[in-house]
């Protein structure tokens, strides 16, 4: 129906109707009219109802009904509005297409470079999600960790955390202007949450807005920010979704520096074919300890790998490691100390290895060049021309620890975040090769003894593991980032709001994960996820690529 078709069929939504209707006087929901669920577009349709039905019982001459405003017209009118010290820059309706519901979509912008934006579903479910972004942000996010939020109605915001970036995870640069650094590091979530509330009460309504649960969920600096608000702004957030945090901030980079380091000594660079070498020993070794040869690796905590035995004994080849190379290898998986213990970073758990410099999380790859190189340069440096590999933290305390303070989210103590009925779910892929999933493991195991016990913990805080699966997910942008081969893709929204609004744990029911890069054509792999510390161990028979033939187990 065209909106000139459908304004010819509805009445105003601010005007009484005459006649026989004198008696009925309408509003739109944010002055009144609409209990939850009621958004203005739906206030429309009943409006529409009651108005022909009122026509059919006569009542004598009365003016032409008013045109209503469509969800377009409402959508579009925010444009160039102020809301609580934003500019809206942007409001552009979207029809319908496929599985995804008309929506409306709204930018936001702010001083200097912070920018947002928040997407409003003409029929709302009564659910927000804040997405985290990743890297050194700078961009928007448009997809969010968890899949199907658009299909299911879910109104989202997300923002570039203070400035415009170059994809895939932009540059450091940022950095150098202190402002830009802080809502970076910490402010710019809080920041835009008050002018992006105030928009969905201006189009959703501000009961329904105000009764509405939000949960913020992000990967990898987005796990880092997620954790920023549960310990900073405990009120901000019903729920944390923290997937491979980047908490410990400052000690992952470090190690990132590290690692170039011993690369780039000579004779200590690892190819691909070396590698490739390192990753067989591995899956050799450790592939069947969860019950299944199937190339993933369940039970890394099991697994034990003896590098020494690959040492060149005759010439060598991409078969065997140099006593240089051995050295290499042995780096990439032990902790991090640097400044004589002052800042720590677990180490790397066996699987999922590969110096394939297509793969972002490679040995040596760009996400760990970049990534550490701008970190060191913009970050620590300060500067714009000194080498990463020549930046020595040792004589860079203050600067470290004063980053430590503004970046690291590695506070345990969510006392007060509990208090106020938040809740907290970790999850972290077996495979990831650029934040360690031991990070989290350590962190979860020091929430739940700042919580006083598991007992506690177990009422506000719950922790996944996948195994086989990389940083975030296998792919970024239907591309490999690594090598997993499990099952990388999982709804954790789902579950966390039916924890905030009924109470029910995400451990109680059963939580699937599939396999996002699944050919056409062929069976998706399903794995049960398993609340830490039990595993998905194989039954014995079964289907291996259906979830019901493998069970979460104790260890």
């Amino acid at each position: 129906m065209s909106k000139r078709a459908l304004g010819d069929k509805m009445i105003a939504l601010n005007r009484p109707l005459r006649g026989a209707a004198a008696a009925v006087t309408v509003t739109p929901n944010r002055h009144g009219l609409c209990k939850p669920g009621h958004t203005p577009a739906k206030a429309a349709a009943l409006l529409l109802m009651v108005a022909l039905s009122l026509a059919g019982c006569g009542g004598g001459s009365s003016a032409p009904p008013t045109v209503a405003q469509s969800p377009e017209d409402a959508c579009v009118q925010l444009q160039g509005k102020t809301f609580e010290g934003a500019v809206i820059t942007k409001a552009q309706f979207f029809p319908t297409a496929g599985a995804v519901r008309e929506n409306c979509l709204v930018r936001g912008e702010m001083p200097q470079d912070l920018a947002f934006e928040v997407r409003m579903p003409t029929v709302w479910n009564h659910r927000t999600v804040f997405m985290g972004g990743g890297g050194f942000d700078g961009i928007i996010t448009a997809s969010p960790q968890s899949p199907g939020l658009a299909e299911q109605g879910y109104a989202t915001i997300a923002t570039n955390h203070g400035h415009t970036a170059v994809p895939p995870f932009g540059d450091g640069s940022f950095a150098l202007n202190a402002e830009m650094l802080n809502d970076y590091a910490y402010s710019a979530v809080p920041r835009v949450l008050t002018p992006a509330k105030a928009i969905m009460k201006a189009h959703l309504g501000s009961a329904e807005v105000a009764s509405a649960k939000m949960v913020y969920e992000g990967c990898s600096g987005g796990g880092r920010q997620g954790l920023i608000q549960a310990q900073r702004y405990p009120n901000a957030f019903d729920g944390v979704i923290a997937r491979a945090p980047a908490n410990a901030y400052t000690p992952q980079f470090l190690y990132y520096q590290k690692v170039m380091k011993q690369l780039a000594k000579p004779g200590s660079s690892l190819t691909k074919g070396k590698v490739q070498t390192i990753a067989n020993a591995v899956m050799s070794q450790c592939d069947g300890l969860d019950g299944l040869k199937d190339n993933v690796i369940g039970r890394p905590d099991l697994c034990t790998v003896n590098l020494s035995a690959l040492k060149c004994t005759g010439a060598e080849s991409d078969s065997c490691l140099t006593d240089s190379q051995l050295e290499s290898a042995k780096t990439m998986y032990e902790p991090t100390s640097v400044a004589a213990g002052r800042y720590t970073w677990p180490g790397f758990p066996f699987g999922g290895e590969s110096a394939d410099p297509a793969h972002l999380q490679g040995w040596g790859g760009s996400g760990q060049t970049q990534l550490g190189g701008d970190f060191m340069k913009y970050f620590v440096a300060q500067s714009t021309t000194v080498d990463p590999l020549q930046v020595e933290p040792e004589q860079y305390i203050s600067r470290l620890d004063y980053l430590v303070g503004l970046i690291d989210a590695v506070n345990p103590d969510l006392s007060q975040f509990r208090a106020r009925g938040g809740k907290l779910l970790l999850w972290h892929g077996l495979t990831d090769w650029l934040i360690t999933p031991h990070n989290t493991t350590d962190y979860y195991n020091k929430v739940v003894a700042s919580a006083g016990g598991q007992a506690t913990a177990d009422q506000f805080v719950e922790y996944y593991q996948a195994p086989g699966v990389d940083h975030c997910s296998n792919a970024f942008a239907g591309v490999r980032i690594g090598v997993g081969q499990g099952a990388d893709s999982v709804d954790l929204v789902g579950p966390m709001f039916d924890w905030i609004e009924k109470g029910v744990k995400p451990s109680s029911k059963k939580i699937v994960a599939t396999d996002s890069l699944a050919a056409p054509g062929f069976k998706t792999m399903q794995r049960p996820l398993c609340k830490y510390p039990q595993y998905a161990k194989y039954n014995g028979s079964g289907d291996v690529n259906v979830e019901s033939s493998f069970t979460c187990t104790e260890p």
